[in-house]
């Protein structure tokens, strides 16, 4: 059977929970015609895709995240602008990541798992024993930006709200692939238009994936293969020794994989999103995270907030609210009140008492949500 799929990328917001983990692109075909490929019905190409075994491949993945959505506790980030993935086709797997001054390495095999930041010189190292070994590869597992991965699990999350097609095909990665197209079905309150994920034609595995909002023609975020490399991989890839002078933190899987080890839902990233005090509200498109707010959010801000922003504002302790007030709008609810950011796809509530809460959907979604809480 096909490994549970876990998505490292989330975009950090209820929209990216929603998607579990959307983060692909389908890349420019170039100057090459589109495939020619056997045609094939959606049900069955999603069903192919969700059934693939696991492939040996090395390969090279790009990002771009035009959400403008802030990082939340729990819900990993896309700050990286490039990524290696390697994978032995069973177990083992490393990803590298290359940030703007670092370098963020991820490797797993059947015994541990270590995640290293270059510019920190600082590794978290996890290990686990029998008892709890499921859990704690499935933690591991979580914190790969695997591409693949990330896309095979945006399908499984997103199919039950969607309208589904198949639109053509595409070359990817030097590769033939279908392109599958999810539409949210008119009952979704999303602000996202559709997803187009591509798949590729002999394995079945996802590639890459573009998500689009309404009213733009561009992808709000994309993450693909630009390179893909079948086959055997050298078995030292997958282990990891961390660099001299490295402070290293060593987990048990039993704390790091929270309740349920040995589940089949451990380390899902709902239950991760939980162990930061972040909750989600509704499924599919609709999804909104509601967590509790951090207290330093020098980095966990948009990008793209109104160029009037105070320098700083949300650091050298700035006061949040007055920020909030020149920026957004004031919103109330049975939750109690709060400021309504507006961001380049949906929104985020900061509450008066310290949460926020954030998704590709209108002001009211929100509202709704923290009212459920």
């Amino acid at each position: 059977m096909r490994p549970r799929t876990k998505a490292l990328v989330a975009a950090g917001s209820g929209i990216a929970v929603g998607l579990a983990g959307l983060a692909l692109t389908t890349l420019p075909a170039g100057a090459d015609d589109d495939p020619v490929l056997p045609a094939i019905e959606p049900e069955a190409l999603v069903a192919s895709a969700l059934a693939a075994e696991p492939q040996a491949f090395s390969g090279e993945a790009e990002v771009r995240n035009e959400l403008g959505l802030p990082a939340l506790p729990g819900v990993e980030g896309l700050d990286f602008e490039s990524a290696r993935v390697f994978h032995d086709g069973q177990e083992s797997a490393r990803v590298q990541l290359e940030k703007p001054t670092s370098e963020v390495t991820f490797v797993k095999n059947p015994d541990e798992a270590w995640a290293y930041d270059s510019q920190e010189r600082a590794a978290r190292h996890l290990t686990w024993d029998d008892a709890d070994a499921a859990a704690a590869r499935e933690h591991a597992e979580a914190q790969l930006a695997d591409p693949a991965q990330a896309a095979a699990e945006l399908i499984e999350q997103l199919r039950p709200t969607s309208e589904i097609f198949v639109d053509g095909t595409a070359t990817v990665a030097g590769r033939a692939a279908y392109e599958l197209v999810l539409t949210p079905k008119p009952s979704e309150k999303t602000l996202l238009r559709e997803v187009t994920v591509a798949i590729d034609e002999q394995t079945r595995m996802p590639l890459a994936f573009d998500v689009y909002a309404n009213g733009r023609t561009e992808p709000v975020l994309s993450l693909g293969f630009v390179e893909l490399d079948l086959g055997a991989q050298d078995p030292a890839l997958f282990d990891f020794t961390p660099p001299q002078g490295t402070k290293v933190e060593t987990t048990d899987a039993s704390d790091a994989a929270g309740h349920g080890a040995g589940t089949d839902k451990a380390g899902s990233p709902a239950e991760r999103m939980a162990e930061h005090g972040t909750t989600t509200v509704g499924d599919g498109w609709d999804t909104v995270v509601v967590a509790e707010l951090p207290t330093d959010l020098p980095a966990g801000m948009p990008d793209d907030l109104p160029a009037t922003m105070p320098e700083g504002a949300f650091g050298g302790g700035q006061d949040l609210a007055g920020t909030l007030a020149q920026i957004g709008q004031p919103v109330s609810g049975e939750f109690g009140s709060g400021t309504h950011v507006q961001i380049a796809v949906g929104g985020a509530i900061v509450t008066d008492d310290g949460r926020v809460a954030a998704g590709a959907v209108p002001q009211q979604v929100l509202v709704d949500a923290l009212d459920q809480q």
